[in-house]
């Protein structure tokens, strides 16, 4: 979907006219391995938005400000950047364009912050989550509580779940391994399923968040 402000004007102001479009097209997995693990880096000289911001709402300049620390990320090897929080750089915030979460002791834990979009997808794995008998936690995350999760993964509408094998930082010269085996955990495989299988018909939508366009 996409809103664009269409008024006939001059100035730094809010448009009172836009034109609502929506793009339909088949698409790939968002990484080329697919469902598979991948490496992430945290970069820590760009942010991606402020607190208080607009990283909050879906919208085309969070996309701009990524684009310089995302190729810096592909040149270094990984495959995507991940941000700590604008404010006081201790806190996980984003990858990238997507949410993250991770998992320990039956718990899925994600992001609380001003500047994070509230992802659609992350919400509905959180409630997959708990239909699983799972704890939720929506909190700060410190850096340093990576080295405690057992699986982990970035979460959005194309990638549905992108599992994290490990997440570097160049900075510390720390290095926080997620996947062990290099394969994607149990849960974020069951997680991946259960939301895949809704989308297309095959699991039961017993939450009702698919709509048929006539």
């Amino acid at each position: 979907p996409l809103l664009i402000g269409i008024s006939p004007q001059v100035g730094v102001h809010p448009s009172t006219d836009y034109m609502f479009v929506i793009f339909v097209t088949p698409v790939g997995p968002y990484f080329k391995g697919g469902f598979a693990t991948n490496p992430y880096v945290i970069i820590r000289d760009y942010d991606r938005s402020a607190p208080l911001g607009t990283g909050i709402y879906k919208v085309g300049g969070n996309y701009a400000a990524s684009l310089k620390a995302n190729s810096i990320a592909h040149e270094l090897g990984y495959s995507c950047e991940f941000y700590l929080d604008a404010k006081e750089k201790k806190y996980m915030d984003e990858c990238g364009a997507a949410n993250f979460f991770g998992i320990k002791n039956n718990t899925y834990v994600t992001p609380k912050s001003t500047s994070i979009l509230p992802s659609i997808t992350n919400k509905s794995l959180m409630q997959l989550a708990e239909d699983l008998g799972m704890k939720v936690e929506r909190r700060q995350i410190p850096e340093e509580e990576l080295a405690t999760f057992e699986e982990a993964g970035a979460c959005g509408t194309a990638a549905v779940i992108s599992p994290i094998s490990k997440i570097d930082d160049l900075e510390t010269k720390q290095s926080f391994v997620i996947s062990k085996d290099g394969k994607p955990g149990p849960i974020c495989t069951k997680l991946y399923n259960m939301l895949r299988g809704i989308q297309y018909g095959d699991e039961p939508d017993i939450h009702h968040w698919v709509t048929f366009v006539e």
